[in-house]
């Protein structure tokens, strides 16, 4: 039962969500840390969205995808020094990929944008005893040069922070049992903006934001669960909750260049997952998942949102071969419908809306690991 313990993590991060809460797109795996001795990883997958929105009547009742597709790589590599294990991992922490502004009438509430955040951690674990141990780490944030266009302007940005956290665990590996929580630290991210306002003549030459842009990193908190419930049988679960409400980007208005500003309003969400992890046999194991996370509501203000919650089915399987093991999933969302509406008279627009009906998305992971 023991041998458990080193697969059902990779499972859940194969099979998870391929929407999330705010601008969140992969969390911070902690689970190579609880591999023996040294352990390297690197894993790709790739997410095909098919969420499409309604445009109103406003502007021409158009159906249009929204959801670029995406594809997510992370790596991980960590040693051991008797009872402490320093690790580092990268992995895609943020993105917003949009394609509002390409509809077929050439007005949309949803905007174009290509916002990624990529994240670099570094991990330090102590085993107090053979069943507490703490870690603490910070995590980097980096957002490269990105940009966003809406109706009314196009804004580019780009910045990096540093986030602290931490966490604890209580294990007992008779049972397959460990019991983790990790927490990390709200941080403000100044962001450089530019920006300018898009007329009917065109895109205006842009200039530099005064005052402050931000990007707000969440508070989040994670407890991930897993214990023996049958020989070779492993039932995994977790909770993940994100203070959304706290944590918007901010971009202000650009007298220079008429950008009007622009704020998201993501809200707080918590996402649950649980899933049963069997070994078929020495070499193989297979791993099926299930994970929710609770909408906003069916009515929206915020040109970001696109869904309203979602559902996933995640399978995977885990092969091992001498000191490397494949696994390779796949994770189908099913994501809530919702209607977003923009009042756009005060700037002289209309009052613009998006409906978001029956999407899902699609998701194809493969992860290699080597134990050293």
């Amino acid at each position: 039962m023991k041998n458990l313990l080193k697969f059902t993590v990779a499972g859940i991060v194969l099979a998870s969500p391929a929407v999330s809460g705010g601008w969140e797109a992969s969390r911070l795996d902690t689970s190579m840390m609880y591999n023996d001795g040294g352990y390297a990883e690197v894993a790709t997958t790739s997410i095909s969205y098919s969420v499409s929105a309604t445009s109103g009547a406003a502007v021409g009742a158009n159906t249009h995808a929204m959801a670029k597709d995406q594809t997510r790589t992370s790596f991980g590599f960590k040693t051991q020094f008797g009872n402490f294990d320093v690790g580092l991992s990268s992995y895609n922490s943020g993105a917003i990929q949009l394609d509002g502004q390409a509809t077929a009438a050439g007005v949309s509430l949803v905007p174009s944008a290509d916002v990624t955040a990529r994240s670099l951690a570094l991990m330090g674990k102590y085993r107090i005893n053979e069943n507490m141990s703490a870690f603490a780490g910070l995590n980097r944030y980096s957002v490269p040069t990105s940009t966003v266009t809406t109706i009314a302007a196009a804004y580019q940005v780009s910045g990096d922070e540093i986030a602290p956290v931490v966490g604890a665990a209580y294990e007992n590996k008779e049972i397959a049992l460990r019991v983790e929580a990790i927490i990390q630290a709200e941080t403000d991210m100044t962001l450089t903006a530019t920006s300018a306002a898009i007329a009917a003549g065109g895109l205006a030459a842009a200039a530099a934001v005064p005052g402050s842009s931000t990007l707000v990193i969440p508070q989040t908190i994670t407890l991930n669960v897993q214990s023996g419930i049958a020989e070779d049988t492993l039932l995994f679960g977790s909770i993940h909750q994100a203070d959304w409400d706290n944590a918007q980007i901010s971009i202000p208005a650009n007298a220079a260049t008429g950008a009007i500003a622009i704020s998201s309003a993501f809200t707080s969400k918590t996402a649950y997952s649980v899933g049963l992890g069997r070994k078929i046999s020495d070499d193989l194991s297979l791993i099926a998942s299930y994970s929710t996370e609770e909408g906003g509501g069916s009515t929206s203000t915020d040109a970001f949102t696109l869904t309203d919650g979602y559902q996933t089915l995640g399978v995977a399987a885990r092969y091992t071969r001498d000191n490397m093991t494949i696994t390779a999933g796949y994770g189908y969302t099913k994501v809530g419908d919702v209607d977003v509406t923009l009042d756009m008279t005060a700037l002289g627009g209309a009052v613009l809306t998006a409906g978001y009906d029956d999407n899902d998305i699609s998701a194809i992971g493969l992860k290699i690991g080597f134990s050293f």
